[in-house]
């Protein structure tokens, strides 16, 4: 699995023996706190591995990692990577595995701006479902909407993602976003 965005590494915790998370951190201050406040890291029973810089750029260069899920964890309140939005970015060309698994698990804190990644899902003819956890104070879980990515409908016949993944075949017809053209304030007025 490859994460970009690492923030304290939290999904390393999801981690088993034999799993290999790879994360894309653009910020080398981000990686020292991991690192050195939070155990996330080296607590996994993965094998863990943390590539500094551009996420996009760095998948883009890196030889195919045969990766099953790419996981989109880079926004963060009002910051929203245009650029991981793109139809360009959604393009296989990550080193995502052609296996029939979710080519790209996507974090997206707002419906609006998580729709131009559905719009560019949607443009590229893959399967598009979404997942949405709710605040759990007890449990310590912040609320999260998820949009999950695929090549084959196959994918999502997991008992788990059959319960908690709902279809999206409606997406808003507003411009499609490119690497040449976005448009922020029309998502979000």
């Amino acid at each position: 699995m490859s994460v970009v965005g690492l923030g304290a590494g939290t999904l390393a915790a999801y981690g088993r023996t034999g799993d290999v998370f790879r994360f894309y951190e653009i910020n080398s201050g981000v990686v020292e706190l991991a690192r050195s406040e939070f155990t996330f890291l080296k607590d996994s029973r993965a094998k863990v591995e943390v590539a500094l810089g551009d996420a996009r750029l760095s998948l883009e260069r890196e030889p195919a990692q045969n990766f099953d899920v790419l996981a989109l964890d880079a926004f963060s309140s009002d910051a929203i990577p245009v650029h991981l939005l793109t139809v360009e970015a959604f393009k296989p060309t990550c080193g995502i595995s052609s296996r029939a698994g979710p080519r790209r698990a996507h974090l997206q804190p707002l419906p609006r701006p998580g729709s131009r990644g559905a719009a560019a899902a949607r443009h590229l003819s893959l399967e598009l479902r979404q997942v949405e956890n709710d605040d759990d104070d007890d449990a310590g879980v912040y609320r999260s909407d998820w949009m999950l990515v695929s090549a084959s409908p196959a994918a999502f016949e997991g008992k788990e993602l059959k319960e908690a993944a709902e279809r999206i075949d409606a997406v808003p017809r507003v411009r499609l976003w490119t690497d040449d053209y976005s448009d922020l304030y029309r998502i979000l007025k």
